[in-house]
């Protein structure tokens, strides 16, 4: 196997000025897929955090406190 070469991350990364997301879903794929989500019945389940409460929110993800997706809200 050939070794991962070093990465020069000042002249590689610092001056890199878009970030792309790559996928190897098609539209067909992407379709199927929201078909799907939307013939089976997914309920997410989010807990809410004042961002006061971020990390107490954190202590209890640690933990596996709370159920679903813990949320900070600002404001």
């Amino acid at each position: 196997m050939t070794p991962v070469p070093a990465l020069d991350y000042e002249r590689d990364l610092f001056y890199e000025r878009q970030v792309r997301s790559v996928t190897g879903s098609t539209r067909a794929d992407g379709e199927a897929f929201l078909a799907e989500a939307a013939r089976i019945p997914i309920r997410p389940e989010t807990t809410r955090f004042g961002l006061e409460e971020a990390n107490h929110a954190l202590e209890l993800l640690k933990r596996g406190g709370f159920p679903g997706s813990g949320v900070l809200l600002t404001g």
